[in-house]
């Protein structure tokens, strides 16, 4: 999958210790490219055409384009071939020499022709001109800063902050947003001053003038289609076995992570019909049944006969939270990481490319929250309950609220304020966040006296006045990309491991953005038309099985690590005078009495804590 980085004038000697920054995500090659404009560093993890042709940064026939390139092109073959026919010459296998030519063919109008995960840069020597480009979902992360007006960029945060002139303060504003939902998300950084490339978009630089430019070349269209469902179940099953199909091309290893879940487990049954040998297979657990999914993963890979592995977490593993911390460069307080992290450790031993499951609770509507706002959606249709809630009266039927939260379980001893919140807003942003935020405004106002408003950064996502489609909406164009995939990409990428989600190809999406949300959650039944689909190919069990989030069980690790809240806590640590102490404080009294809830609160102050000790301090 590779790293990147380069800067917008001349110092080779910069963007290689820049590189070796990044050097994890592609330990077994580097290479640079300089003029007196530009310097490209590229570090390599081989997986398509493994000779020293395939190379980076890579250029074409007359040495004026200069590519430096993280991911995969899942239709490079076709892309080639027409390339061909158009007189261009290939001196690779690599999918990289099809973003070459395709750029010398047909210039920025080849990032809508590229169907994979990818971060890239291309130098136009000629032109002087710098672009960057991030794949459409986000699946890739790619960042940039300016240093006096010219441009410095790599796959990590980590590299940028080696370029003298950028600096490390934290944003206030993406720190509101952090508390909010745990994880940063916007163009803007935890880091003043270092930006995120978006998924679906291109920054141009011209390396002369130090002007800049930025487009989004995609963006998903959700265009429900009237079709029936056979026929829709039909294209869906088909683009899946495509998808699958063709995200197994490598030159290395393969295996993928299996849950007990139907997401992953759809992946494995796929790779399982088209594999000639048993797939190799990698399990999470927690070495408690009542918190780990592996029995669901087991029932799987006997199914299949995948070549199985179990690896089990301990809550010891809470050591491993700063250099994990130093992975994400960002705070992304998703306690998941921990055992994706581990796995990924484990699975290097026998692969260099996993396939997972990630973006099928986004594009086909598996989270609870969705079930959540529906269910409120009717309970608002009540006669003056509105009102009720609005005055913050008790409800007189509590038989309703159950029924609004019979999922809500998560929602711990703040479950009836935020009912009640949730049924007295009509603001679509504020439902959702009544479900959602980790801390409320009040709670982050206490907490970090924070000005800005994390929520209308939020709202401004919200503009088609439906609140079930909006949250989708939310879900797959910040959630998705900012918190899931990152967190999937750098606990596999920290181990030189390339993850691939083909749950979130094209071809897939494609089909997902066609179809209307009422056959996504049927009644009770999350990812209705997926379950369809994959019926054929998965246990009967799986199929049938109800959704369970991935829970790491935090809560009691949490009692059992007092040292160390001591210690992240402590008055060395709150110098940085962004906390409050009493509100951190009463956080950590409050989930003494509530630890399931107040246990995401803590985590999330933890990880930020852990986070400025090791980047900001």
């Amino acid at each position: 999958m590779c790293g990147i980085a380069g800067i917008a004038w001349d110092d080779r000697q910069l963007a290689r210790r820049m590189a070796r920054l990044v050097q994890h995500r592609g330990p077994d090659s580097s290479g640079t490219y300089n003029d007196r404009h530009c310097t490209l560093a590229h570090q390599r993890l081989a997986i398509i055409d493994l000779s020293e042709r395939a190379k980076q940064p890579m250029t074409g026939e007359d040495r004026t384009v200069w590519v430096a390139f993280v991911g995969e092109i899942y239709n490079w073959k076709d892309l080639r071939q027409k390339l061909e026919t158009a007189g261009h010459r290939f001196n690779s296998d690599s999918d990289t020499e099809t973003i070459v030519h395709g750029y010398e063919q047909h210039g920025d109008g080849i990032f809508r022709m590229l169907e994979g995960d990818f971060a890239l840069a291309i130098y136009d020597a000629k032109k002087k001109k710098l672009t960057l480009a991030r794949d459409r979902v986000g699946v890739k992360p790619l960042y940039y800063a300016f240093v006096k007006g010219r441009l410095a960029f790599a796959s990590e945060i980590k590299a940028l902050l080696a370029v003298p002139g950028v600096k490390r303060e934290v944003n206030s504003m993406v720190f509101d947003r952090y508390l909010m939902l745990r994880y940063p998300f916007g163009r803007e950084t935890m880091f003043d001053g270092i930006n995120r490339v978006l998924p679906g978009e291109m920054i141009v630089h011209d390396c002369a003038s130090r002007r800049t430019s930025r487009k989004r070349y995609w963006s998903i269209a959700w265009q429900p289609e009237e079709k029936s469902e056979p026929v829709m179940v039909a294209e869906l099953r088909k683009a899946l076995k495509e998808s699958v199909e063709r995200q197994l091309m490598s030159d290395v290893p393969l295996g993928a992570y299996l849950s007990g879940g139907i997401d992953s487990g759809s992946v494995v049954s796929l790779m399982s019909r088209i594999s000639d040998s048993p797939v190799k297979t990698f399990s999470v657990g927690f070495g408690s049944e009542d918190s780990d999914e592996l029995k669901h993963a087991r029932l799987v890979s006997d199914y299949w006969g995948t070549d199985h592995k179990e690896i089990i977490i301990s809550k010891d593993t809470i050591k491993l939270l700063p250099e994990i911390i130093w992975h994400t460069d960002e705070p992304i307080a998703d306690p998941a990481m921990i055992p994706v992290y581990v796995l990924s450790r484990e699975a290097k031993k026998d692969v260099t490319v996993v396939l997972t499951g990630d973006g099928g609770d986004e594009l086909f509507a598996g989270y609870e929250q969705y079930k959540f706002l529906r269910l409120a959606q009717r309970a608002r249709k009540i006669p003056g309950l509105r009102g009720v809630m609005r005055a913050g009266l008790a409800l007189t039927n509590p038989k309703l609220l159950n029924s609004v939260f019979r999922y809500a379980g998560a929602l711990g001893s703040r479950g009836t304020e935020r009912a009640r919140r949730l049924l007295a807003t009509d603001n679509p942003a504020e439902q959702y966040l009544a479900i959602t935020a980790i801390s409320e405004a009040s709670d982050r106002s206490a907490l970090a006296g924070v000005r800005q408003t994390a929520e209308n950064d939020v709202k401004a996502h919200f503009t088609n006045g439906n609140v079930i489609d909006d949250a989708l909406k939310f879900e797959f164009e910040v959630q998705l990309p900012e918190n899931m995939l990152m967190k999937s990409d750098k606990m596999i990428m920290a181990h030189a491991v390339e993850p691939r989600v083909p749950l979130l190809d094209a071809k897939v999406i494609d089909v997902a953005r066609r179809i209307p949300f009422s056959w996504k959650l049927r009644g009770r039944t999350e990812k209705y038309i997926f379950r369809k689909a994959i019926a054929p190919w998965v246990p009967k069990e799986t199929v049938k099985r109800k959704k369970q989030r991935f829970y790491v069980p935090i809560d009691h690790w949490l009692k059992e690590s007092a040292p160390v809240l001591d210690r992240v806590f402590s008055p060395s640590m709150m110098r940085h005078g962004l906390l409050d102490r009493h509100a951190v404080q009463k956080i950590r009294d409050n989930y003494r009495q509530a630890p399931l809830f107040y246990a995401r609160q803590l985590w999330t102050l933890l990880t930020f804590q852990l986070w400025y000790e090791r980047f900001i301090l």
